[in-house]
């Protein structure tokens, strides 16, 4: 009966995004700035913003281009990824704000390029995330995460890119 329950659990966590969508606690980065929440998002103190605690890489699997990002997004809202319905494609500076030069999280995938962002945040996923901002018809800009520079790419383009999606954060855990 145990197992049975356990099975059922387990299913249901998988179904809400992982195990992580079931855990109660919360976990605080070590300069106490972020909060895991224990359900796929991670609060900002400093900037009173939600994020994803994976990229869209690591949570789908596929590298987006700028117009993709955008639907991925609209489907995260469509599905109320852990339970809002607000989530935002990011601007340049909600995303640089996520850059801190003194902290490592990881490697992005196939490359030696190290991702300097909170190590409470997906390990190992993209390092350069798409922001909202366009340039123009055919380019959009978004955010280097080994330099912290500003990249302006054809929107059309996945080369290794992906996004993080955020909302603002109004409750209190």
């Amino acid at each position: 009966m145990k197992f049975v329950i356990f099975a059922v659990s387990l299913t249901i966590a998988s179904l809400l995004g992982g195990l992580e969508s079931v855990r109660a606690e919360t976990i605080q980065s070590q300069d106490k700035r972020y909060t895991d929440n224990g359900d796929g998002t991670i609060s900002d103190s400093k900037t009173g913003l939600m994020w994803m605690k994976n990229d869209s890489y690591l949570h789908s699997g596929h590298w987006l281009n700028w117009h993709e990002a955008k639907d991925y997004v609209k489907e995260l809202n469509a599905v109320g990824f852990a339970n809002y319905f607000d989530w935002q494609l990011p601007t340049k500076e909600e995303l640089r704000s996520l850059f801190e030069s003194s902290k490592t999280n990881g490697s992005q995938v196939g490359r030696e390029m190290k991702i300097h962002t909170d190590p409470l945040f997906g390990k190992n996923g993209s390092g350069s995330l798409w922001s909202a901002n366009e340039n123009g018809m055919h380019n959009a800009i978004g955010i280097v995460f080994n330099t912290g520079d500003t990249f302006s790419g054809n929107k059309k383009s996945r080369s290794r890119k992906a996004t993080r999606a955020v909302r603002i954060y109004t409750d209190k855990h």
